[in-house]
C-alpha cells in the first residue's frame, strides 16, 4: 500500500522544484519522474510503434498503461514530427510522449500535468519558467582565478600564484587572450598587495 496519492506525489515533486511551471498554471514533469511515479503506483506500460518515417522524421507510438491494482488500461498516442519536435531522436520522443501521457491518464493527472517531452511544441507559443535552480557551473580556470584574486594577504597570494604557476603557463599557450586578461588582473591584485 502506498503512503501517497498521485496528487501528493506530484505536490512533492513541485515542492522540491523537480518540474517546470507553465504560464497556464499547469506543470510539466520530466520523463524519468513520470516513470518513477508509474513504478511507485504499480503501473506497467506497453508501447507499440504505429508508424515511423526516417526521411520525414515522423513517428507515432501508442502506449497502454495498466494499473496493476485493478487491471484498468489507459491508452494514448505520442507523435513526433519536425513541426512539433526539435529533438534529434524523433522515435524516442514519440515513445516518451505516448508513455508519459498514458501513465498520467492512469494516475488521473492528465490534463493538469504535461510531460517535459511535449514542451518543444509549446515553447514557440508560451514561455516556460524552469523552477529548478541550476547552479552556475564554473570552469577550472574560473575557480583558479577566483582563488588567486580572493587571496587575503601577500602570503596566501604568493602561495596561490606558486601553486597555479604551471596552470597559468598552460593557459597562456591554450588561451592567450583569456590568460592575458587574467594576468592583468593578477598584476592589479599584486599592486594592491604592495600598496597595503
Amino acid at each position: 500500500m502506498n503512503n501517497m496519492t498521485p496528487k501528493q506525489y506530484l505536490e512533492n515533486l513541485v515542492n522540491h522544484k523537480q518540474c517546470y511551471d507553465l504560464d497556464n498554471g499547469k506543470v510539466a514533469l520530466y520523463h524519468k519522474d513520470i516513470e518513477h511515479m508509474a513504478a511507485y503506483f504499480d503501473i506497467s506500460v506497453d508501447v507499440d510503434i504505429r508508424t515511423a518515417d526516417g526521411k520525414l522524421k515522423f513517428a507515432i507510438c501508442k502506449a497502454t498503461a495498466i494499473d496493476n491494482s485493478n487491471n484498468r488500461k489507459y491508452s494514448s498516442l505520442g507523435e513526433a514530427h519536425p513541426d512539433t519536435n526539435g529533438f534529434e531522436y524523433f522515435v524516442a520522443v514519440a515513445e516518451k510522449r505516448a508513455v508519459d501521457r498514458a501513465i498520467l491518464k492512469a494516475l488521473h493527472l492528465h490534463g493538469d500535468v504535461l510531460s517535459f517531452e511535449e514542451l518543444d511544441l509549446r515553447t514557440k507559443k508560451q514561455p516556460i519558467k524552469k523552477t529548478i535552480e541550476q547552479p552556475k557551473v564554473k570552469t577550472l580556470t574560473e575557480e583558479i582565478e577566483k582563488k588567486i584574486l580572493s587571496s587575503k594577504d601577500k602570503e596566501s597570494f604568493s602561495k596561490n600564484l606558486g601553486k597555479y604557476a604551471n596552470f597559468l603557463e598552460q593557459l597562456l599557450k591554450e588561451n592567450p587572450g583569456y590568460a592575458d586578461k587574467l594576468l592583468e588582473k593578477i598584476q592589479v591584485k599584486q599592486q594592491q598587495m604592495e600598496d597595503k
